[in-house]
């Protein structure tokens, strides 16, 4: 793909112009000088593909004959998960009814959600190797605007639709893996074996992984409370150049830095050997092995904890926090870098992140999904959300200005079928 950046060259979004005679002091031994500045864009073309006049986004998934499928967070949204069905339009998926529960609030266990195999609030969707979906539940819905209930056993779940919407499996789990203020944020699916399901919980307060066995449906925890997996509690973001702290509209209205988010983005490796994942309040990139993490910590395995905390390698500083990440079948690890709208990638050959697509319009690139489409091409689809704009981080006022946008830009790999 002739717009894949290779080389690591240092001025690729860098050129030189004159400055307008006003910023000149109209000085003429200074009209000419050619001054080096950024460009704001390096990598192949940003194409815009769907345009949110509605709902905000964060999940995406696209099918291998170009469906695409989204999920909002719910608040005041009439529906979760949906399916594009024009540029500017979504539908529910699989249907309004799957997305309407007969409630979000515990009326007998106040300040909790409830249990219901309806849709509650679908933080991410991803489509495997074989088409299907996979739609991640969170159970966790909010209410007037800013709270967010717990979750009662039965509400968070992983489901499993045809693409014709039937559903083929509902994955639920013990208050022991999924407590009541965990808050599980994406999914990968290895279909090999038995197959497995990786998931982040970010939440700050029991940040670890889970794991699913989708023969048997038992999921266990990993890496609770350690190192990889928390939030860097100093954290300092920037958005277009200007520094980003919490300034939450709840008591004690006290500003914050950006540390609310641990573990979020995740990948897992082509070859299905390494699981990838980052906190989304700090800049480190970490591994660990699967093998470490099929292992269910019991009496019979009584180190699988010890061993899968030895296990996680740093794999170093990324330049910025990261939300969303993602494979290809070529081995790259894509990155988001919300603070430079770009999106990166780690090279696991090199050990080194590699510059791939930088573009002013990348306005906090939320979910990555790589789509190889039967009628040809392959692509890096992404969400952007202007996520750092939204009321939850500005004092209650929405800065977001409508649509937000899905794009997508050619690769050289494909999908990672994870078969």
């Amino acid at each position: 793909m002739r717009y894949t950046l290779i080389l690591l060259d240092q001025t690729i979004a860098d050129s030189v112009a004159t400055l307008p005679a006003n910023q000149t002091g109209h000085d003429p031994a200074l009209t000419n000088a050619q001054i080096h500045f950024d460009t704001g864009h390096f990598g192949p073309p940003v194409e815009l593909v769907h345009a949110y006049f509605n709902f905000w986004p964060t999940g995406i998934a696209v099918s291998s004959d170009g469906r695409v499928f989204t999920s909002f967070p719910r608040g005041n949204e009439t529906f979760t998960l949906a399916e594009v069905n024009s540029s500017t339009t979504e539908v529910p998926f699989p249907d309004q009814d799957t997305n309407t529960p007969p409630a979000f609030a515990n009326v007998s266990n106040p300040g909790f959600s409830i249990a219901t195999d309806k849709f509650i609030l679908v933080q991410s969707v991803i489509v495997d190797g074989k088409d299907r979906i996979w739609a991640l539940d969170v159970g966790r819905p909010r209410v007037n605007g800013s709270t967010l209930l717990a979750a009662a056993p039965g509400g968070p779940k992983l489901i499993g639709l045809h693409p014709n919407g039937t559903r083929f499996t509902t994955i639920t789990f013990p208050a022991s893996v999924v407590a009541a203020d965990s808050s599980l944020n994406d999914v990968r699916i290895d279909l090999r074996g038995d197959g497995f399901a990786y998931l982040p919980d970010s939440s700050p307060q029991r940040p670890g992984l889970v794991v699913v066995n989708l023969k048997t449906g038992q999921s266990w925890r990993h890496l609770d409370n350690h190192p990889s997996v928390t939030t860097q509690v100093d954290l300092i973001s920037f958005h277009n150049g200007i520094p980003t702290y919490i300034h939450p509209p709840i008591a004690p209205f006290a500003v914050t830095p950006f540390n609310r988010f641990a573990v979020d983005g995740v990948a897992l490796s082509a070859d299905g050997e390494y699981f990838y994942f980052a906190p989304l309040s700090a800049r480190r990139l970490f591994r660990i092995p699967t093998s470490f993490l099929k292992i269910q910590p019991s009496a019979i395995n009584p180190n699988a904890i010890l061993l899968a905390n030895q296990a996680v390698q740093d794999l170093g500083d990324v330049g910025s926090h990261l939300n969303g990440l993602e494979s290809d079948d070529q081995g790259f690890i894509y990155l988001t870098a919300p603070e430079h709208n770009a999106i990166n990638r780690f090279n696991p050959k090199t050990g080194m992140i590699e510059p791939f697509v930088r573009n002013p319009f990348i306005q906090w690139p939320d979910t990555l999904a790589v789509a190889s489409l039967r009628n040809g091409g392959n692509f890096l689809y992404f969400t952007c959300n202007q996520l750092w704009l939204s009321p939850d981080y500005q004092n209650g006022t929405d800065l977001r200005t409508k649509p937000y946008a899905m794009f997508r830009v050619p690769i050289e790999g494909g999908k990672a079928n994870q078969l």
